[in-house]
């Protein structure tokens, strides 16, 4: 499929919406939604110390999320 590059704070905006389907009764649509996000690489791409891009899985992301290290 086609790369559909996308802000970051569409990205986040993304991320929250996974993040809040995953919390209720639609978890379905969470799980759909996170399996889009990783197959048009909708997620934010990390940088090694050494300038290495790298994909991330949505939850690498979640991982390292400072939203939700907040609880």
């Amino acid at each position: 499929m086609a790369k559909e590059k996308c802000s970051q704070i569409e990205a986040e905006l993304y991320y929250l919406i996974a993040r809040f389907l995953q919390s209720g009764p639609c978890k379905k649509a969470a799980q759909i939604l996170i399996e889009e996000l990783e197959e048009y690489e909708l997620i934010p791409q990390r940088w090694s110390w050494d300038g290495k891009i790298f994909k991330r899985s949505f939850q690498d992301w979640v991982s390292c999320s400072f939203i939700d290290n907040f609880n």
